[in-house]
Order: structure tokens, then C-alpha cells, then sequence
């Protein structure tokens, strides 16, 4: 055995690839192979059924599907318990009233450390209120997060988070509070998070502005999604130097005026900004949004804009109420640019030029109208051509062009040096097409490794009714693009060989 192999770092490594089964059999192998197996097979448990399991059976049983403790466990049934409990690293625990009793058997080992001392990452998903036996529950986490608990991931109700808020869980560095259907009052969220110093990225619903003064003076966050609720104040002030080390800022919100107060209450050194509205907004607010980003927002550092909207406004007119997206130019280093929803930039093979030309270095765009009323794209293929030419890094791209042929004059694909070998899939988003052989032919040229493309995937009402055919359509062009690419492949080998042959005969 390579020398290698006796290291178990390395074993550990190799065996996170492994299925359960194989797992179990390297367990079984020899004894180098034991250890590191198990540590793999128990590290990230759906609760705590895998270790009970592991106990003599005269403490256990299943009923109807349902694991049941029979009595509490003896200092010997400790030790087993400890010796896999020690192993897991991530735990995902749901609540069912029928495990109250499997809680109160597990609220009294020895040590502490004989309860998942080594957890470090917890999903709890628990929407009940007040239960018999959630009481217990509780205790038993609260011998958890004695640990170093580093992340913990709630689906809860807000009962269930006031619970968790006294628990006294302080060593956590990563927090998602999720709800079900019904919202989490803001104070409850903010008991919640207000003594978590350490964090360093969080995701939780609406909070409130208290909530959001502690979280501007927390040293370390670098992550922070958040709600903000249509009451959210219209002037706000954070105290100096808020949100030192965010980088990344998502702000969720039902119309645009909240997320314009957050905004306009200091001046953000991040990386990457995303908005998300549940609701159509104004097209003076959009504007005053598009305009504002420049003005708040660090031109050097930002690197990835997101901008969401999940329904038409009913004054939202494609025609009437375009979106310009010049006030963005000023940000030279974007990455990444996604715009989708129902109102989006009318974008002319002119427009997109200038777009990529103010930002050579994107590697993703996204423009991409998922409702709202159809309207025909103004950039045809050429445009694509102008847009590949000036940012090579593109990767991932979602755009509507006009890709029907003129059967008089179909376009000749390009014979210049634009080709991107980097995208290997495209969404085409609400494109039309007519002569799929030519539009595969002209894709070929510029994208030559196009294997995938998506089409007509959102809700846009098309008046023509040919969503079907252009979808199939557009299915068909990949298909061709790759034999397309092919055969230009192998006339480019064959030239070649004709040019090596011409000059060996000379």
C-alpha cells in the first residue's frame, strides 16, 4: 500500500466521493481503512435515527416506521453512543411530537462531550407552536451549542426562534432563518441575531432598524440578505463606519422606496448587490434606483449587480417606460450584470455594443424578461457578434435577439477572429427564429462549443402563439451548431495540411 494511504486526511478525501455502500465495505476492508470510513459515513446525518440505531437493541425499537426508546441509556450505552456521535459534523434535526421521548433519553450523558461535541453545522426545521414535549427538544439542542456550533440553517415558526433565541447559541458564524408561508415578526428575528457578534454571514426575513444598527457594527459580516418591510423608514442613519468588512448585500423588498433608504444611508464598499421585489415598481422609481447605485456604491470594488422583479406593474410599458442602463457604465470592473423580470433594457445591436464595450471585463449577463407583455427583440445575431468581440470572458449568457432570417439576404457568418470557446450554453430567453440551419451555421462561428440552448422558459404573453415551434426550434440549433462546429473543424485541419503540403513541394 502507497505510503500515502496511511495518512487519514488523505483516506478522508478520497472517501467523501464514495457511496454509502462502498463506505460501508471500506469499513470492513482492514483496519486503516475503519476510521476515516466511518468518519465519512456519520459526518452529515438526517438526524439522530443513524446513532440510536447503533445502540443495543433492548434499548430501541421501531413502531409503524417510528424509532422508539425504551429506557434511559446505561454508562456502557454512553460510551457506544459517543464513540459514532463524535463523528458528525453536520446534523438536520425536524421536529415530530413522537420523538419527544428519544430527547429526554438523550438530556443526561455522563460529559458533555459525549453529545456531538464535534457539530458544526445544524439545520433545525420546526413550524409547530407550543407541543407537548418541544420542551424537551430544547433542552437537548441546548447541549449542543454548548459546542463550537458554526452554522446553523432554521426553517422555523416564530415561536420556534424565540426558543432558539434562549438557547444562547453565541459561537455562530453563519445563520439562514427561513419561514413557512407565515412571516416572522421583526422584533422576534431581531432577539434573535442582536447578540451574535461573530457572525459573518446571515440571511434571515424582514428586521427591524434597530436589528440593523446592531448589525452595522458587527466587526466581521461579510454576508447579509435581508427584508425590508413597506413601513421601513424613508430617512435612515447608521452610526460611522457601518458594515466595515460587507461585501455582499442582498435586499429584498415589496416596492422600491425601502430598498432607496437603505441605499441612501451610507456609502457601500461591496462586491456584489442584489435586489429582489415581490412587486412591479414605478418607472420613476426604477430610475431613481438605476441612477442612485453609482452614487452609493463603490465603483472600484462592486463586481456583480442583480436586479429582480417577480410581476408587472400595471403601468409598467415596455414601449413607454424603457430602462437605460447607462448610470451603470461608471462601474469598469463588473463581472457579472443579471436584470429579469417583466421590464427590461431595449437593447439595439448599438445599445449592446455599448454595453460591452463599458464593461470589457464581464463574464456573465443576464437579461432576462420572465413576464409582461411581449416585445419584439431590437439586436439580431450581429449584435452577438459585437458583444463577444469586446467582453472574451463571457461564460454565461441569457439575451432575446431577433434571429429571424431574411430569406433574400440571411446573414453570412462572421469570418473575423470572434470566437468564444468559453459558453457552452445559451438561454435565447423570449428569441424568435425562422431558418434554424442558418442561425446554427452563423452560431457556430462565434460560439463553437454551444452545446445547450434554453428558450421561452418564463410566462411572457406572445401574441403570435409559436412559443411551441420556436422552442423546438432553438433545440434544434444546438444539435447543429456542434456538427456545424465539426465540420469547420475539419476543414480548418484539412486547409492546413494543403498549406503544410504546398510549401514542402516548393
Amino acid at each position: 500500500m502507497h505510503r500515502c494511504l496511511r495518512l487519514e486526511e488523505i483516506l478522508q478525501e478520497i472517501f467523501k466521493t464514495a457511496d454509502y455502500r462502498s463506505l460501508t465495505v471500506l469499513a470492513r476492508t482492514c483496519r486503516l481503512f475503519y476510521e476515516p470510513a466511518l468518519n465519512v459515513i456519520y459526518s452529515d446525518l438526517p438526524g439522530l435515527q443513524p446513532l440510536i440505531e447503533r445502540l443495543p437493541h433492548d434499548l430501541w425499537s421501531t413502531s409503524s416506521g417510528e424509532l422508539v426508546i425504551r429506557g434511559p441509556l446505561r454508562p456502557q450505552d454512553w460510551e457506544v453512543f459517543a464513540g459514532y456521535s463524535r463523528r458528525v459534523r453536520s446534523l438536520r434535526l425536524r421536529w415530530f411530537a413522537s420523538d419527544a421521548k428519544l430527547y429526554c433519553a438523550l438530556l443526561s450523558p455522563p460529559d458533555p462531550s459525549f453529545l456531538l461535541p464535534n457539530l458544526r453545522t445544524f439545520t433545525w426545521h420546526c413550524l409547530s407552536t407550543r407541543s407537548a414535549g418541544l420542551d424537551d427538544m430544547f433542552a437537548f439542542m441546548r447541549l449542543l451549542f454548548c459546542h463550537n456550533l458554526a452554522a446553523a440553517q432554521l426553517i422555523v415558526s416564530e415561536y420556534a426562534l424565540a426558543a432558539f433565541s434562549d438557547l444562547g447559541c453565541t459561537s455562530l458564524r453563519k445563520l439562514v432563518i427561513q419561514s413557512h408561508k407565515v412571516a416572522i415578526n421583526a422584533n422576534v428575528t431581531e432577539d434573535a441575531i442582536c447578540k451574535l457578534s461573530d457572525l459573518r454571514s446571515l440571511a434571515c426575513g424582514e428586521v427591524s432598524v434597530r436589528a440593523l444598527h446592531h448589525l452595522a457594527q458587527f466587526p466581521l459580516l461579510s454576508r447579509l440578505t435581508i427584508w425590508l418591510g413597506d413601513d421601513f423608514p424613508s430617512a435612515l442613519t447608521f452610526p460611522k463606519f457601518p458594515f466595515s468588512k460587507l461585501r455582499y448585500l442582498t435586499i429584498n423588498t415589496k416596492s422600491i422606496g425601502p430598498c432607496l433608504s437603505m441605499l441612501k444611508a451610507t456609502n457601500w464598499n461591496i462586491r456584489c448587490f442584489h435586489h429582489r421585489m415581490d412587486a412591479g415598481y414605478d418607472p420613476a422609481g426604477r430610475k431613481v434606483l438605476l441612477e442612485l447605485l453609482p452614487l452609493q456604491l463603490s465603483h472600484e470594488s462592486l463586481k456583480c449587480i442583480s436586479l429582480h422583479t417577480a410581476a408587472p406593474h400595471p403601468d409598467d410599458d415596455p414601449i413607454t417606460n424603457p430602462i437605460s442602463l447607462k448610470p451603470l457604465f461608471s462601474f469598469k470592473n463588473l463581472l457579472i450584470l443579471e436584470l429579469s423580470g417583466a421590464i427590461l433594457p431595449r437593447l439595439d445591436n448599438d445599445g449592446l455594443q455599448k454595453l460591452a464595450v463599458a464593461w470589457p471585463q464581464l463574464q456573465v449577463l443576464i437579461l432576462h424578461q420572465k413576464a409582461g407583455l411581449y416585445r419584439a427583440p431590437q439586436a439580431d445575431l450581429t449584435g452577438l457578434v459585437l458583444l463577444l468581440k469586446h467582453c472574451p470572458e463571457l461564460h454565461q449568457l441569457a439575451i432575446s435577439v431577433n434571429a429571424i432570417i431574411d430569406t433574400k439576404a440571411p446573414p453570412a457568418p462572421p469570418i473575423s477572429s470572434t470566437s468564444n470557446k468559453l459558453i457552452t450554453s445559451i438561454n435565447f430567453s423570449n428569441s424568435p427564429i425562422t431558418k434554424t440551419a442558418e442561425v446554427a451555421a452563423f452560431l457556430s462561428a462565434i460560439v463553437p462549443n454551444l452545446r445547450e440552448t434554453l428558450s421561452w422558459t418564463g410566462e411572457v404573453m406572445c401574441p403570435g402563439g409559436n412559443v411551441p415551434e420556436y422552442r423546438k426550434r432553438w433545440d434544434d440549433v444546438a444539435e447543429l451548431v456542434r456538427v456545424f462546429a465539426e465540420v469547420r473543424k475539419q476543414e480548418r485541419e484539412a486547409c492546413m495540411h494543403a498549406l503544410k503540403s504546398e510549401v514542402v513541394r516548393k
